[in-house]
């Protein structure tokens, strides 16, 4: 293997690239305390040794410090990993780490996410983020058939999310013209809301 290109990058960040292909992120003290310069051969070993004890440890502690201020969903953490210079391999194997010992739980952020949206979001509207978050649609519908039907309120708690989010509009819907009314209904429509619901609150 040949270090074919070192790209010296802001903060003493430098890309290492072997055998013309992009390999992995040191700082300025890791290439000179490896010997790396360019066109020279670099071992397997000294290879494995950069991945395995200076890649792969700052890997696992740059996601143990995303996830100690909010969890993460598996997708995201993978994303600001990759954003963050580390290779694929890398990657993968961190996000085994973190969720190994519990720190990466797709279905416990979904949980957690559903819950503290449920009564003010339509379901439409947050399986719509989670979605884009990549929680996988079994894990949605499997955490919303729990979470729905395990509310302390008896009311349905998309119609609690109606209440609020008309509250915010008027105080008095029953006053509302019929004009005024079927703006409100259709703007909550567009909130993902179910028109049958909606007209519960709107009526």
């Amino acid at each position: 293997m040949i270090v074919t290109r070192l790209e010296e990058l802001e903060q003493s960040k430098v890309k290492v690239y072997i055998d013309d292909s992009y390999a992995f992120l040191l700082y300025q003290k890791d290439i000179e305390n490896f010997g790396l310069k360019e066109e020279t051969v670099i071992s397997q070993t000294c290879y494995e040794k950069i991945l395995e004890d200076t890649v792969y440890r700052r890997a696992k502690q740059k996601a143990l410090a995303i996830l100690k201020f909010m969890d993460r969903t598996e997708q995201e953490l993978r994303i600001k990993l990759t954003d963050a210079g580390y290779p694929e391999d890398i990657v993968k194997n961190t996000l085994a780490y973190v969720a190994e010992y519990g720190y990466l739980n797709d279905e416990r952020y979904t949980a957690s996410y559903v819950r503290a949206r449920m009564n003010s979001k339509s379901k439409l509207v947050i399986k719509t983020e989670l979605l884009h978050k990549g929680i996988s649609k079994d894990i949605i519908d499997e955490i919303f058939q729990s979470e729905y039907d395990n509310t302390e309120s008896n009311e349905d708690a998309e119609l609690t999310a109606i209440r609020k989010a008309v509250a915010k509009k008027t105080k008095s819907p029953e006053t509302l013209s019929p004009g005024e009314k079927q703006k409100l209904m259709a703007s909550l429509y567009r909130k993902g809301f179910e028109i049958g619901k909606i007209k519960k609150i709107v009526n």
